[in-house]
Formats: structure tokens, sequence, C-alpha cells
């Protein structure tokens, strides 16, 4: 995956780039930009929660409910609720302000560590993305114990995406964020 930091700072248009020669502006700008990154970041990841370990979940309900496996399709449907929540926070998560003047500063660096903490989510989705597809498989294969098992981990490890993005919003308050 590509720096966000990197592309957002190669897209620079005049504007922004004059907004760095402005003495007291250019700190401004690159925390912005920071701050963008970080927007793009937690977008990516809420889709790629959406278009993997939903779509999987979800097409997973659809064949246990043409096969009649009435439990399962109730364990799917709490993996999907768990899911569905974490998406919705990241996607619509606070962002560290970095005004002009605010009365609390965020640097480069606090900023650049909410950018590392959202990038190292990206292994926690793909992870539940590949287990939330084996559970989609064995569904078809009829092999519902080893669904039952993927799906449980899927909860488990959407557990544990959140449990992360707390952390996240618990080093928000702490440099004072919001």
């Amino acid at each position: 995956m590509v720096d966000l930091r990197e592309r957002v700072e190669e897209d620079r248009g005049l504007i922004k780039n004059i907004q760095l020669a402005i003495p007291g502006f250019r700190g401004y700008r690159k925390r912005e930009d920071i701050r963008i990154a970080d927007s793009l970041l937690r977008i990516q990841l809420a889709d790629a929660i959406r278009d993997g370990v939903l779509k999987n979940l979800n097409q997973t309900r659809e064949v246990l409910s043409r096969s009649l496996e009435l439990l399962l399709i109730n364990e799917v449907g709490s993996a999907i609720q768990i899911t569905t929540g974490v998406e919705a926070r990241i996607r619509h998560a606070e962002e560290g302000y970095s005004g002009i003047s605010p009365s609390y500063r965020i640097n480069e660096e606090q900023l650049n560590i909410l950018y590392e903490f959202d990038l190292s989510m990206i292994n926690l989705i793909q992870n539940m993305t590949d287990k939330s597809f084996t559970a989609l498989n064995n569904s078809r294969e009829n092999s519902y114990s080893l669904a039952q098992q993927k799906i449980q981990d899927v909860s488990n490890g959407m557990r544990n995406v959140s449990d992360t993005f707390s952390k996240r919003h618990e080093v928000m308050a702490n440099l004072g964020a919001f």
C-alpha cells in the first residue's frame, strides 16, 4: 500500500505550495496534509471492511439461509453486526485538528502517530477478510463446523480491530486532539 502522506504531498497544488512558503503557515499546511492522509486511510480501511469482510459475511449468510442452517445464521448475523459497528467507527472517527492558531497545537509527529495507528490495522482487516472468505467457502462446501469456527474467528478479530481503534481514541485524547 502506498503511504498516503507522500501522495498528499505530491498532489499539492499551487495554493498549497504557496502556503508552504509563508512563515507560520508552513507547519499548518504540513499538519493539515497529514490529517488529510489519515482521513483517506481511514476511508480505505472502512471500505476494505465493507467490500471484504462484510461482503463475505453477507454472502455466507445467504448460503446458510438456503441450507437452513439456522444456528449459524444467528452467528453470522452477530459477526455482521460487530463488523458493521467497527466499519462505522472507523469511517466516522474523529480527526486530529491542526488549525492555524488552535489553543492546543498537535504537531506533525503526533499526527504521524495517529496515521501509523490506522496503518497498523491494515493487516488485521486483511486477515479478517481472508477468514470471512474461508467461512464463505466452507459454507458452500457444507462444512458447517469449519464455517462456524471461521465466523467466530471473524467476530473475535473484529473485536480486536475495535479494541485497537479504541486505543487510537485514547492516544488522540492524550494528545489533546479533542
